[in-house]
């Protein structure tokens, strides 16, 4: 009958049955052979087992069964194969189960054979080989661990029981039975039960029978071996339980305790040794002294002695804790003392802090060991209230959790914990918690996993608040279908984000400290980012990038960096979301690291400075390494650390008391500026008591201690070790000493903080010789060459440079700050009529010699060479070297600026001018012959390579590369070229070619590993062009530093890779979103293209490796590639590149694709082949050359994808309809009615599309702008009658109402022409213009066209959404007293809307209307208000309408309260007021709903797109806006003679922000001002040059209050260049005679003018006052990369205003009006009341277009007016030509502006000053298309730049200057 069960598992599977030679028998390879279990191939059939379980039930039934030993006994058996081959639990319950009862029967028999068979029939078949598989659900058995958990509970104690009681019989068989039976038990059991079986085996030992005792002592020895392991071993995990049973007994029977000793081969003294720690427990608190005594002898110890061993003491403390938690501390000491009474003076409390974690790990145990009922329960705070040793404890558990043979048991003690600590707890392990069950859940046995789930059910349950509070950022059960309902609860919370919080909540939790919180966090984090592109798209290319998204890409890199040596998994998940980010733009998005900068000046001398550095050091450096320790050991020694240093700080325990006293103690204050999280992790650590044994004596490091060997964190361990060791001065001694202690085995995010401290400390107080060593040692690092082959070493030798410049950087901090804190010293000393220190002066002069002497030694060349390689940074020879140098970094004008100061360039000069220029195809000649010259020129070879890249021409590139000779030299420099060249033209067998001559050296290369990917996926490969990308991603991601992450530009070309490497398994099909959605995919790769701004170099290696993708993927078609290549050929004529265009325009054409003649058609045009373009644009149009390259889902609908490919083909008619009419209105060659039909033409095939509205109202406006310019009475009757006006306000609204592309252009102009044309409607036409009935009838007209007008004005008002017209509200504000009866009611009704819709923001400027001085303003804007009551009223939620209404009633109450503090008068001259005494402010008006007026919260962001965008869907304002939570107190007034007010503001978001009330001064100018140097903002990121370097003006919100006063957003870290100069003056001791320079610059203006008079200025005032300002750059940004970056933004940002102030005739910019940003050297401008050319009309006329003294010319550098400066004018002034017309529109609404009087009243008449709005307009054209006053043609862009600069540093002009314009500065 058994083998019938193995016969039927056979019928299903033979690989388990096999039949032996003889005949009849069969062998079942798992009851027979031993062969393990596998799931469902060794089960019977359900019905099967259990007619065979039945059938052997009732043969055994059978009285001759009864009566037969031999068959009872074969009965025994088949139940063994039967049980074996059984899955169902009903004939597995031991108790319930026939066969299990007729077993246990058996072990009764009186036959020894029956009782050993049914012995292994109960547990044979759980052989150790099943042990060995322990998470392998098969044993087929009683008691096989997959059963049901009570079932095998029941199972056990049945069984454990029924040996229990059959041992108690005194028969001596029965007693052989037990043993064997225990035997076989304690071979497949664990935990308690085999506790038990072998506390009753020794027992046995025990026994009176040798036989008995003998059976018992052989037993053990098979069980041992039959593990595998010694005695010892095998009872190691045992002795807790067997140890005090053994040791009890040792004077009643202590041959158990011979016994024992005999099996471990030891003595019995020797045992008590070894078993103290787990016998001491139980006999200290059972109080048996006589025992303790005894085992103390053993140990050569007093009872004392050996109770306080740090583990011995631990276990007694845990043990009694656990027995007697309510009164512990009585039961401890009563039982110590009864022990010994050497325990009389000692207290339980310093007990139980002497060893807090070894105390925790043991409760730990002993609640892991047992179950929910008989758990203890412990408070962690009865041992110690500390945050720390939770953390040592959760550190010591995450680090056996990555060990496979302890995970589970981990997990259970994790388990333990968690539901053993309190709800204050428990908060800081809900992240680590869920991180841990998702990332080891495959890892947990069935077991494990079940507790799993039960402990996330306790934490829902038990900890629901705090699992709320912390939802967000919960790591996600959704890979896990067991928790499908707890996912779902925690979803449901999750899901009330928006996604901007869900993408934070992310951000928040990479973070983290914990290092499986992080891998949880990034994983999702990568599927967030991959869900939602174009949620990243919009947030990241809009015209204001959300804060967000650079946080983001900032968080990665610091991720990257941070666990670039120690965590693979994390570097490779963060590189794989950096991909899916993109490759942002750094033009766009500012993702700079924030440096903390810390300078000890005292060399610790003084102690408040060396306080400041502990603090800082405990705060940014050791406290987040304690927090991300993985490590229990290393945890501890940084726990003392903190200890240590906060003991030297003075910081104890009871300082943390907050009472009255503690608020004046600086200690206290100290700690509370601390964060808190800080603080919590601290404090445990003010009154611990953690010592470290003494650090062993090391020899004496040899120096230099780099070795190429080394890697480098052994080598910045080595050294920063050594140096801490040889720390000089007493505090330097004892901080020093502790902090040796944690540089080894620690993150060397220590060592990188420590090590610039350490080196200077040994610089200035050294010894000669080790100032000597160290020195040496930055020398041999930089000097050393990079290896080449192995990247591991080159990437060491890198990170080890890396350290030595942030050494360098230190260095050279410390010196500047040293030297002004001497210079100041005297300084202060001097005006105190003292003498500073002769002696402390010494020693200050003495350690700047030190440290200038130790750089000295270092070679600037090797400097300069390592920077470069790490990718950091007679005057004739000097400018050619700085020509060397500039071509290493990214700045394109730099070397034309060098160039222009050599007198004759060479080639090489040329060259490198022409490829910086982006001048790739002369620089391509010029290396062709050059080539011919030098043929072997490795450098030359190279660099036509490049060039041929950069100008896409691969096929010429392939050829080159074949015919140059493969030498070892060559061969790895041509290869990345080759592969890239080979890919882009499709020659896949000339890449696989080159790839089988590379050598494995080279596959570090980014060019070459993608090569090989693709080769693998052309093949088919799929598993290979994977594993090959994820090694490429690795490779690339490791190369990620501290340095080149500084900011997204310095680490461009990696995120261009990583981004590239994307883009590959997207259209490989390898990511979620790849070809089974090629509509979303298509999206999705346009967006990311438009991630990168404008580097087009950069999108045109994208293209191509999209080509090549889709190509070798075989599931596009060709049109899809070839929409690929017409991007390639677009991006390339706008660069300039016509061949590569043309090459573009030539592939997609043999690609099939029609409408290639349109791109060809755009090339012809941009060569200037005007009329053969537009004959080619008509033939394509006439060839219906349109076709639609969207990807198409294969299952949709023919109808659906008919419809949208016809959308997209009449798009592209639309456009090119669009671009015929754009090039026959250009080209000036055909009739107005044809070019607007044409623009109707693309309007009718595409009407809604913004593009073709706008340009058809930019034509009608062109002839009205023509007919204005007639005169009078030569004006059309269109033009009189308002119609042509009409006209182009129907198309400019139109535009707006589908996209915002053009919004500032049409929106301003069309209201303009609005307003002014419903004045004209109620004004009589002037009797020069015909008869009467003709007057009569325009007028009427003009009326019929106003009512037109409204209509659409009306239309388009109710349908847009309210953001549309907010951008336009002040120009609507200022017109809102409108004469017309008609049209102001339209304004009242649009204000009201655009409040309505957005309060927050458009109220600042309601309420200055409600406030105005003029009745009749003030009227309007109450009949506003008084309508958005109603709009209140009529509003669906009641709740909305009542929060709008009360947002406007506490506006204007916090207005007034504004109002008040800007005209109280301020008494006295104190700079710092109270808001509430001094200023009548009433706090209670905070908090208020209205935003914080900043320039960010008040700019609306505008929809993207320019196809049918939807504009009612798009958020102009984000809904967590800063918003007004409190007013702070403190108020500073300005020295001023309106006494400014600067306010302080603490927003909604915690931070606080500053504004400036500003009296008696129309705000309303400047405010106008800001929104036109926006709009210049606007197109210079638009342009791709002026985008490249960063152009920009820097702007700041003015909010009015009504006409004389309001709200300037404060702008922190400002310096005014007068005081700059001043400042530095002083230093060098140069006095300003201001009467002695005004006579000689009255004399050196004097009239006539003449070279002599000149030399006045140039030779006698001007040397007065040397070129100091470079020297603020140096002194401000000492890091060479911050002070060229601050230096380049200075000069571009100069430049900038330079030209747009000229253009605006911005005059009187004195060094008060002109400030710098302190944090990036940038310029800012104030005081715009000296605008439209009026200085010219002051009494001294200000001759000059812009200030551009010799100060502001030597700060540009050694490139002077050349290079960046000239460019960036340059460049600025072709942007405002280019966009005349809008600065045009934009300045008219200025100008025309009622309220506003921007051309004021001049001090002079000067014929060249405009005084009328036409005449400022024509003013300012003139300036913008290059005219000189007095002159009619036009210059160019460049001659007029020229002329510009040469008039502004004219020192005729700067003599004739007013004395306070500071000429001489």
């Amino acid at each position: 009958m058994g083998q019938i069960a193995c016969a039927d598992v056979e019928l299903s599977n033979s690989s388990t049955i096999a039949l032996t030679p003889q005949p009849g028998k069969l062998h079942c390879a798992m009851c027979d052979g031993g062969a393990p279990w596998q799931p469902q191939a060794t089960a019977c059939a359900k019905g099967h087992i259990s007619s065979l379980i039945k059938v052997v039930a009732n043969l055994m039934k059978l009285p001759h069964v009864h009566k037969t030993a031999k068959a009872r006994v074969a009965a025994m058996r088949a139940t063994h194969r039967i049980l074996s081959h059984c899955e169902e639990p009903m004939h597995l319950d031991l108790t319930a189960s026939v066969l299990g009862q007729c077993c246990l029967q058996a072990l009764r028999s009186s036959s020894r054979d029956l009782r050993v068979a049914a012995g292994y029939g109960l547990l044979d078949h759980n052989r150790m080989r099943d042990l060995l598989t322990p998470r392998r659900r098969t044993l087929r058995s009683f008691m096989r661990n997959d059963l049901d958990g009570v079932m095998l509970r029941r199972n056990n104690v049945s069984a454990l029981d029924f040996l229990r009681n059959l041992s108690e019989k005194s028969e001596l068989a029965s007693q052989e039975t037990c043993i064997l039976a225990w035997g076989q038990i304690a071979r497949v059991s664990s935990g308690d039960e085999r506790n038990i079986v072998l506390l009753r085996l020794i027992e046995y030992l025990g026994h009176t029978n040798p036989l008995v005792c003998g059976l018992a002592y052989d037993e053990i020895q098979r069980i041992c071996r039959h593990s595998s392991h010694s005695v010892q071993r095998f009872l190691a995990p045992c002795w807790r339980a067997l140890a005090p049973m053994i040791v009890q007994d040792l004077q009643r029977r202590p041959q158990i305790a011979q016994h024992v000793s005999d099996l471990l081969s030891v003595t019995v003294s020797e045992l008590l040794r070894l078993t103290q720690v787990y016998t001491l427990p139980y006999f200290v608190l059972t109080e048996q002294q006589d025992i303790l005594q005894r085992i103390a002898n053993a140990c050569n110890r007093s009872i004392k002695e050996l109770c306080l061993e740090p583990i011995n003491m631990s276990a007694i403390l845990a043990y009694m804790l656990l027995r007697s938690p309510s009164e512990a501390e009585v039961t401890i000491m009563t039982a110590l003392q009864s022990v010994s009474s050497e325990f009389n003076n000692v207290d339980c409390a310093e007990l139980v802090k002497s060893e807090p974690v070894l105390i925790a790990l043991e409760l730990l145990k002993a609640a892991s060991d047992s179950d929910d009922v008989t758990r203890p329960k412990v408070n962690f705070k009865t041992m110690h209230d500390s945050v720390s040793q939770r953390l040592m404890i959760s550190a010591c558990l995450r680090s056996a959790l990555d060990v496979t043979e302890l995970c589970n048991e981990a997990f259970i003690s994790w388990k333990a914990m968690i539901e053993t600590l309190g709800a204050d707890d428990i908060i800081a392990l809900i992240d680590p918690t869920f991180a841990i069950v998702v990332q080891y859940w495959d890892a947990f046995t069935t077991y494990s996993q079940r507790q799993a789930y039960d402990m996330i059910s306790h934490l829902l349950k038990t900890h629901a608040t705090s699992i709320r509070e912390v939802a967000y950022t919960i790591p996600s059960l959704a890979s896990i279908s067991l928790m499908a309902k707890f996912e779902a609860e925690i979803s449901s919370i999750k899901l009330q984000m928006v996604t901007k919080h869900q993408l934070q909540a992310l951000i928040e939790r990479s973070r983290h400290e914990n290092l499986t919180v992080v891998l949880r966090a990034l994983t999702e984090l990568e599927l967030f980012l991959e869900d939602h592109q174009a949620f990243l798209n919009e947030n990241s290319v809009s015209e204001h990038p959300d804060p967000v998204i650079a946080e983001l890409a900032r968080t990665l890199l610091d991720i990257s960096v941070q666990y670039g040596e120690s965590n693979d998994n994390i570097v490779v998940l963060s590189a794989r979301c950096i991909g899916f980010l993109g490759c942002l733009d750094p033009t766009r998005t500012e993702a700079s690291r924030g440096k903390k900068e810390l300078l000890v000046l005292s060399n610790f001398q003084e102690a408040e400075e060396t306080v400041d550095f502990v603090i800082f050091f405990l705060r940014e450096v050791l406290v987040k390494a304690f927090l991300s320790a993985t490590n229990s050991r290393a945890q501890g020694f940084l726990a003392y650390a903190m200890q240590q240093l906060l003991k030297f700080c003075g910081l104890n325990g009871p300082l943390t008391s907050r009472n009255q006293e503690k608020f004046a103690d600086p200690k206290y204050l100290r700690w509370v500026t601390l964060p808190e999280s800080v603080r919590n992790t601290l404090t445990p650590f003010l009154n611990s008591k953690y010592v470290v044994t003494p650090a062993t004596v090391q020899p004496e490091t040899q120096y230099p201690i780099y070795r190429a060997s080394m890697g480098h964190s052994q080598w910045l361990r080595a050294f920063v070790y050594d140096l801490l060791r040889k720390g000089h001065g007493d505090n330097v001694l004892e901080l020093f000493q502790v902090l040796s202690r944690i540089i080894r085995a620690q993150d060397t995010g220590i060592s990188t903080f420590l090590l610039p401290f350490a080196v200077l400390n040994t610089i200035i107080s050294g010894l000669e010789r080790q100032q000597s060593e160290v020195g040496g040692e930055l020398v041999t690092v930089l000097s050393h060459p990079l290896p080449e082959g192995d990247l591991a070493a080159r990437s060491s030798l890198l990170h080890c440079s890396q350290n030595i410049f942030q050494v360098l950087d230190h260095l050279s901090r410390w010196t500047q700050e040293k030297k002004k804190e001497i210079t100041m010293g005297r300084t202060s000393f001097s005006r105190l009529n003292q003498a500073p220190s002769s002696t402390e002066i010494e020693i200050a002069q003495a350690q700047l010699q030190n440290v200038e002497s130790v750089v000295s030694t270092l070679p600037a060349e090797i400097i300069a060479r390592r920077a470069v390689e790490y990718g950091d940074s007679d005057m004739e020879p000097l400018y050619e070297r700085l020509q060397q140098i500039y071509t290493q970094i990214d700045e394109p004008d730099g070397i034309e600026g060098i160039s222009s100061h050599l007198q004759v360039l060479n080639i090489d000069q040329q060259i490198l001018e022409h490829r910086k220029a982006g001048r790739w195809t002369a620089a391509q000649r010029w290396y062709e012959l050059l080539l011919t010259e030098r043929p072997q020129d490795i450098d030359v070879q190279y660099n036509l390579l490049t060039c041929l890249k950069e100008l896409g021409q691969h096929d010429v590139l392939l050829n080159q590369i074949d015919g140059l000779k493969r030498t070892p030299i060559q061969f790895p420099i041509a290869l990345p070229f080759a592969c890239e060249a080979a890919w882009v033209t499709g020659k896949w067998d000339r890449l696989a070619e080159y790839l089988r001559h590379a050598s494995e050296e080279l596959d570090g290369n980014f060019n070459i590993g993608v090569g090989r990917a693709l080769l693998e996926f052309s093949r088919n490969q799929k598993d290979g062009f994977i594993r090959i990308l994820d090694d490429v991603r690795r490779r690339t991601a490791k190369s990620l530093s501290a340095t080149n992450t500084a900011s997204l530009q310095a680490c461009h070309e990696i995120l261009l890779k990583l981004h590239a490497l994307t883009e590959i398994e997207i259209i490989g099909g390898t990511r979620k979103h790849g070809l089974h959605d090629k509509l979303s995919l298509a999206t999705t790769l346009e967006q990311r293209l438009d991630r990168l701004g404008a580097f087009d170099s950069d999108k045109q290696f994208l293209l191509g490796l999209r080509r090549a993708v889709m190509e070798l993927s075989g599931e596009f078609s060709n049109k899809e590639i070839a929409s690929a290549w017409l991007t390639s050929a677009k991006l390339a004529r706008k660069a300039g590149f016509i061949h590569q265009s043309f090459n573009g325009v030539l592939h997609a054409s043999q690609l099939g694709d029609n409408s290639a003649t349109i791109e060809h058609s755009r090339l012809l045009w941009k060569e200037g082949h005007h009329r053969k373009a537009i004959q080619s644009l008509k033939g394509a149009i006439a060839a219906n050359a349109f076709q639609s390259h969207a990807y198409l889902q294969t299952n949709q609908p023919a109808t659906i994808s008919n419809n949208e490919n016809q959308q997209e083909q009449n798009a592209a008619r639309a456009r090119a309809h669009l671009l015929l009419a754009k090039w026959i209105d250009r080209a000036g060659q055909t009739q107005s009615d044809t070019i607007i039909a044409e623009y109707k033409l693309a309007i009718r095939w595409f009407s809604r599309w913004e593009k073709a509205h706008y340009y058809l109202g930019k034509h009608f406006n062109k002839l009205l702008e023509h007919e204005r310019a007639k005169i009078t009475t030569k004006r059309a009757q269109a033009f009189l009658s308002g119609e042509m006006a009409k006209l182009v306000v129907e198309h400019y609204v139109r535009s707006f109402a589908f996209g915002a592309k053009y919004i500032y252009q049409t929106l301003p102009r069309a209201l303009t022409l609005w307003l002014e044309l419903g004045v004209d409607a109620e004004q009589p036409l002037d009797s020069k213009y015909g008869t009467n009935e003709f007057r009569t009838h325009i007028v009427q007209q003009r009326r019929r066209m106003l009512n037109a007008v409204n209509a659409q004005i009306k239309k388009y008002s109710d349908r847009l959404p309210g953001f549309v017209f907010y951008t336009a509200l002040p120009q609507i504000v200022a017109r809102i007293v409108h004469p017309n009866p008609v049209v102001f009611p339209l304004l009242i009704e649009i204000v009201a809307k655009v409040v309505s819709a957005h309060p927050q923001q458009a109220l600042w400027t309601l309420l200055a209307l409600v406030k105005s001085s003029s009745k009749e303003r003030a009227l309007r804007g109450k009949q506003c208000l008084d309508r958005i009551h109603e709009y209140a009223r009529r509003l669906k939620n009641e709740a909305d309408g009542k929060e709008l209404k009360a947002m406007i009633t506490h506006g204007q109450k916090l207005s007034d309260q504004l109002l008040h503090v800007c005209e109280g008068d301020v008494q006295g001259k104190s700079s710092t007021i109270s808001l509430a005494k001094d200023l009548g402010f009433v706090h209670k008006t905070a908090p208020c709903r209205l935003v914080v007026p900043l320039e960010s919260t008040l700019m609306a962001s505008l929809p993207l797109g320019t196809y049918d965008v939807e504009m009612k869907k798009h958020r102009a304002f984000s809904k967590d806006t800063v918003t007004i939570s409190a007013f702070l107190d403190s108020v500073l007034v300005l020295n001023s003679l309106q006494k400014p007010r600067k306010i302080t503001i603490r927003g909604s978001d915690g931070h606080v922000y500053a504004l400036l009330c500003k009296p008696k001064d129309d705000l309303r100018k400047d405010q106008r001002l800001m929104e036109f140097n926006t709009m210049i903002n606007r197109l210079l990121k638009k342009d791709a040059g002026s985008s490249q370097r960063r152009l920009y003006i820097k702007t700041y919100a003015v909010t009015p209050l009504n006409e004389e006063c309001g709200l300037i957003e404060w702008v922190d870290n400002l310096k005014t260049l007068r005081e700059i100069l001043l400042s530095t003056y002083r230093q060098k001791n140069i006095p300003v005679n201001y009467n002695e320079l005004k006579v000689l610059l009255k004399e050196a203006s004097s009239s006539p003018p003449s070279p002599t008079k000149i030399r006045i200025f140039t030779h006698r005032v001007i040397p007065s006052f040397p070129p100091v300002f470079h020297e603020w750059f140096v002194d401000m940004f000492p890091e060479p990369g911050a002070w060229f970056a601050a230096r380049l933004r200075y000069t571009r940002s100069c430049a900038v205003m330079s030209i747009v102030g000229h253009v605006l005739g911005l005059g009187d910019r004195h060094g008060e009006n002109i400030l710098f940003e302190e944090g990036n050297g940038g310029t800012l401008h104030v005081d715009f009341n000296c605008l439209f050319d009026k200085g010219l009309s002051f009494e001294k006329p200000e001759l000059v277009p812009f200030r551009l003294t010799h100060n502001m010319v030597d700060a540009f550098g050694a490139y002077g007016c050349e290079g960046p400066y000239r460019k960036s004018c340059e460049l600025t002034l072709r942007i405002l030509r280019q966009h005349e017309d809008t600065l045009m529109t934009i300045l008219e609404t200025f100008l025309y502006d009622p309220t506003t009087d921007f051309i004021g009243k001049k001090k002079k008449v000067n014929d060249v000053v405009p005084d009328t709005p036409e005449g400022v307009l024509d003013s300012v054209r003139n300036k913008v298309r290059g005219l000189l006053p007095m002159e009619s043609v036009p210059m160019s862009v460049e001659g007029y730049v020229e002329e510009l600069i040469k008039q502004a540093t004219d020192p005729a002009r700067l003599a004739a200057m007013y004395i306070g314009w500071c000429s001489f500065f």
